[in-house]
Formats: structure tokens, C-alpha cells, sequence
């Protein structure tokens, strides 16, 4: 029987996007749990301090909820998409690596800007989906 390797490197993706997501909400919730005076500071500031935002008074700190939120939302549901797609790689390869392309855009650009604006973990971990996802597609375009 001849492995599916297309599927498991899907399905290693979709867990390293899984873990991505459990890290990010944990920190997401935790956010506020500091201890350092300037850090508290600049929390109450963000917090306090609202603007108008197309009729709606917001501070930063709710901006970055929702944002910190969606990633979450994504993570969550592109870990599931890839786990899903993966059961379709043999009776629907074109359809799986056409859908692939703009996830693996995505991911690779969650690698670029948790480099560039957050920290190494993140940036590895999507670094790994983005190079399971783009050997998925090269396998499909392959068979």
C-alpha cells in the first residue's frame, strides 16, 4: 500500500497551526497579566483612552482584541480546512492544491510579520505549515 504523504504533511500543518492557536489564545487572554510598571501603564492608556472609529467610540486595546480575536478564528479554522483537505488529496488534487495556494499565502505571510513584529515562536511555527503546505502542493502537482 502506497503511503499518502501528502496527507500527513496536511495534517503535521494543520497541528503546527493548531498549536499556533492554542499559544495565541493563551497569551491573548493573558495579555493583561503584567507586572511591569510601563507595560501597565501603556495597557491603562490603550484601554482608557477611546477615539471615534466610523461612529463607534473604540480604545486600541479593543482593536487589538478583535484583531488578536480574528487571528485566533483563522488559526482555529485553517488548522481544521487542512485537516479536512487532506482526506481529499487522492480523488481531488487540482481542487486541494488550488485551494492551498492562498492558505499557504497566508501562512507565509503569519511567518514574515510574527518575524518582524512579534517573536521567533509564531514565526517557526507557521515557517513549518507554510513548508508542509508548499510539499503538499509540489506532491499534488506531482501525481
Amino acid at each position: 500500500m502506497k503511503r499518502n504523504y501528502t496527507k500527513i504533511l496536511l495534517r503535521v500543518a494543520a497541528g503546527c497551526l493548531l498549536f499556533f492557536a492554542a499559544g495565541h489564545s493563551v497569551g491573548h487572554f493573558t495579555r493583561h497579566d503584567v507586572n511591569d510598571p510601563k507595560a501597565r501603564e501603556v495597557l491603562q492608556i490603550m484601554t482608557e483612552n477611546k477615539f471615534d472609529m466610523f461612529g463607534q467610540m473604540r480604545s486600541y486595546d479593543e482593536n487589538y482584541t478583535g484583531m488578536s480575536l480574528n487571528l485566533i478564528f483563522i488559526l482555529f479554522s485553517f488548522s481544521v480546512i487542512l485537516w479536512l483537505m487532506s482526506g481529499y488529496t487522492k480523488e481531488n488534487k487540482q481542487l486541494v492544491s488550488n485551494l492551498l495556494i492562498p492558505i499557504l499565502v497566508c501562512v507565509a505571510g503569519f511567518t514574515i510579520t510574527g518575524y518582524l513584529y512579534f517573536f521567533i515562536v509564531p514565526s517557526i511555527t507557521c515557517l513549518l505549515a507554510s513548508i508542509f503546505i508548499l510539499l503538499s502542493i509540489i506532491l499534488l502537482k506531482r501525481e
